[in-house]
């Protein structure tokens, strides 16, 4: 029986194929739509969502999987490893997280541990935070833990983002790495990543930006450069058109790495000749080790809209 199994979700977007070659397993997220339910990736792919978001007047809206959902996936993981670990969006944005955790209570005879959650304890939920003073010594302690192990990892991202930690992750389970190591990568790839994405419209974005400030935004055709901090969305610059913005974007993201190398991920929805072009120009402006272009998947793009770019970068 290997150690180290994963389990994602539908929010986490990843590159073709990578899915399938490291075994793992997707939970796909529900969408709400038109009266009828859909499975994320399964029932609707992002095209399919998109019409739907453009063509209907009452917004598509999304659901985190109920207890034992994510109890079942659990034990579909853990039938072939000891542990089972699932880095999920960003606690700030989703409230994936939370019931992740909770849902683990209810594997038997699971330990359950939480990677950078909110302030306060949780009874039977061991705590680990990436700033801890001793890391090394929290993981040592989650090493020694009794199979099963449940392993809840808080990103502070989304999409393609948290595609870059995973693909960490696949890289110490295919070298045989016990789960210490293999949440040490995680965590290493969580403490420098970056996320900047472009929107072409902000209508989609409302109740994130305001009724005004979108309402301003496109008459003046004002285009925010926005980053996710701290797993919550902040503007960091604005400027004037949708070249300006991309352009903007990629200045801030390269200037973010210092020059440091990085594995890169653009991401962008359903816009795949813009997306090319913004890898293209990123391999100029990076030290890049590798790089590959991903979608922002259904759940994401109900808050983008079509054409939404991105720019997520950790480094190695």
């Amino acid at each position: 029986m290997a150690d180290v199994g994963l389990l994602l979700d539908s929010t986490t977007t990843l590159p073709s194929g990578l899915g399938a070659e490291h075994g793992i397993t997707m939970i796909p997220v529900p969408i709400y739509a038109g009266g009828r339910e859909y499975r994320d990736g399964i029932d609707i792919d992002e095209e399919g969502f998109l019409r739907l978001l453009e063509g209907s007047k009452d917004r598509p809206s999304t659901a985190v999987p109920g207890p034992g959902e994510f109890v079942s996936w659990y034990r579909q993981v853990l039938r072939d490893h000891l542990c089972v670990v699932y880095p999920i969006a960003s606690r700030r944005l989703s409230g994936l997280f939370n019931a992740a955790v909770q849902a683990g209570l209810s594997v038997p005879g699971a330990a359950v541990v939480a990677i950078d959650p909110a302030e306060g304890e949780v009874d039977g939920v061991v705590a680990v935070h990436t700033d801890a003073a001793d890391l090394k010594r929290e993981l040592a302690r989650v090493a020694a833990l009794p199979p099963p192990v449940v392993v809840v990892q808080n990103t502070d991202s989304v999409a393609g983002g948290v595609g870059l930690i995973v693909m960490r992750a696949c890289e110490a389970i295919a070298s045989g790495a016990a789960l210490d190591k293999v949440l040490a990568e995680m965590i290493a790839s969580k403490r420098t990543l970056q996320l900047h994405f472009v929107l072409p419209t902000l209508d989609y974005v409302v109740d994130r930006v305001g009724h005004l400030r979108a309402f301003f935004g496109t008459v003046l055709d004002i285009k925010p450069v926005m980053a996710l901090e701290n797993g919550l969305v902040e503007d960091v610059a604005r400027v004037r058109g949708w070249a300006k913005a991309k352009r903007k974007m990629l200045e801030l993201a390269a200037q973010s790495v210092h020059g440091r190398q990085v594995d890169l991920s653009i991401l962008h929805s359903l816009a795949p000749d813009e997306a090319q072009q913004l890898l293209e120009d990123a391999r100029a402006s990076f030290n890049v080790r590798r790089s590959w272009l991903t979608g922002i998947g259904c759940t994401v793009s109900r808050y983008t809209g079509r054409g939404g770019l991105g720019i997520a970068t950790s480094e190695v």
